[in-house]
């Protein structure tokens, strides 16, 4: 059996942290077993659902990596499956269950509804709903909903892939809604015609969703159709062990994009919430979480987001990646003539792509420093007389003559050195933010020489 998953997202807004990792888990998934990943826009609930919350999330889907497989043939290679496009799929489908009696016109309207809901608590009973339009099943010519009828037989277990067995009572919920009276589907009866009409196999969603397994496979069982294998995934929670929300920070993937978070640590973190490695290895590339990716190393408990662990798993995969290959990626928060240069000095100091501006402001800025008029004269004569050195022997040759020079050595040597040069008490080494400050200068008109430096600590 060919494995075929599906990440199904509503179009409210960009794609939560959430929302990734459970595509997350479907895509890697599909990649182990060599399938197929599909993406279906649950985009039937017209008050809430854009197409510029749509192009959102697939922006962010397609910033992570998460190609999909396929789509309809209208709209192009990329386009996603609909269901707003898929409408008349559920009228067929809610047509038939109706012929055979399983399913049935209601006319109540949302008041009568609530009156009967309010009534049923009154009384201690279960708000279900109390079958007035299956007993009386007629056809008026007014706006109808169509209703399932929970069967005698409506209990239902399932073998969750990720929690084990789950059972439900027929008796845990009333009669359902599949069809409104406007015409949409439900999202629990749209799921499922979706998933069986696409040959879903497996379908690996968030735990909230664990409660509308029950109504979902009594559809199943009613058309007769192959139940798909269900994954519950935890839910994800703050530090605090809340639902993760916005008051915890960050929450959609696009904000982690705009903080300077890369995509494919983005990936190994998510997929560590929830599922580990067999061999412990917390830092990995997709191809290794494709190769080693199962349900059954899925935690069911929740999981926590950690915001430091996320950054230092940033971190590893920056300090990896070479100048070149970090330089695009930098360009969108900082871009300067030397930046290559200057991103292989401070890397190693730098957890986030937007921490590069302020690492290398050594370079673009300038506050002329409180040192030793004296000591700055030995540094600007060297300067004149030897140049700015361009590599670490050139540098070497530079401190042993100041050493000559001025009898310093150690920190009384390299603090007012560095002082003079980068305006700053602490930063990269000078063998390497000297040869960059030279560099830098060189290319941009707005850096200012080693040279120049010092003479302004001595026109002071």
């Amino acid at each position: 059996m060919s494995v075929r998953v599906r990440f199904a997202p509503s179009p409210t807004g960009h794609l939560h942290v959430g929302g990734a990792r459970t595509a997350i888990f479907n895509w890697l998934f599909a990649k182990h077993h060599g399938g197929t990943f599909l993406i279906r826009v649950e985009d039937t609930d017209q008050a809430r659902s854009t197409r510029e919350s749509e192009a959102m999330v697939l922006d962010d889907l397609r910033w992570l990596g998460l190609d999909w497989d396929e789509g309809p043939d209208a709209g192009g290679p990329h386009a996603p499956y609909r269901q707003s496009e898929r409408v008349e799929h559920y009228g067929a489908v809610a047509r038939e269950l109706m012929e055979r009696g399983i399913a049935y016109r209601c006319y109540c309207t949302e008041e009568e509804l609530e009156a009967k809901r309010k009534l049923a608590e009154a009384e201690g009973r279960p708000p279900h709903y109390d079958l007035t339009c299956w007993r009386n099943q007629r056809v008026e010519d007014k706006p109808f909903a169509v209703r399932f009828h929970v069967p005698d037989d409506g209990d239902v277990t399932i073998d969750d892939r990720i929690r084990g067995e789950v059972t439900w009572r027929k008796e845990s919920l009333g009669d359902f809604i599949l069809v409104r009276s406007d015409g949409l589907p439900t999202y629990n009866f749209s799921v499922v015609v979706d998933d069986h009409e696409m040959e879903i196999t497996h379908v690996i969603r968030a735990e909230e969703h664990l409660t509308n397994t029950h109504r979902q496979v009594l559809i199943y069982r009613a058309m007769n159709w192959d139940v798909p294998e269900f994954a519950h995934v935890s839910l994800i929670l703050g530090q605090d062990r809340t639902k993760l929300s916005k008051r915890h920070g960050a929450t959609s993937v696009s904000a982690y994009a705009d903080e300077g978070y890369l995509a494919e640590a983005m990936v190994n973190y998510l997929t560590l919430l929830g599922w580990s490695s067999p061999d412990g290895l917390e830092v990995f590339g997709r191809e290794y979480a494709v190769k080693h990716f199962s349900l059954d190393r899925v935690n069911p408990a929740p999981a926590v987001f950690d915001p430091q662990k996320l950054e230092w798993v940033n971190a590893q995969f920056i300090h990896a990646m070479s100048a070149a290959e970090l330089a695009p990626l930098v360009r969108r928060f900082f871009d300067v003539p030397w930046l290559e240069e200057g991103i292989d000095v401070v890397k190693t100091s730098v957890h986030r792509l937007t921490q590069f501006e302020s690492a290398l402001k050594f370079v673009t800025e300038y506050a002329t420093p409180d040192v030793d008029r004296a000591f700055a004269e030995k540094i600007g004569d060297e300067l004149r007389a030897h140049g700015t050195p361009d590599s670490a022997d050139a540098y070497q040759a530079m401190v042993e003559r100041l050493k000559a020079s001025t009898g310093a050595k150690g920190k009384a040597l390299f603090m007012p050195l560095r002082l003079a040069l980068t305006g700053l008490d602490h930063g990269p080494e000078l063998v390497r933010s000297i040869p960059l400050l030279r560099r830098a200068s060189e290319v941009d008109p707005s850096v200012l020489s080693p040279l120049a430096r010092v003479e302004r600590i001595l026109a002071r």
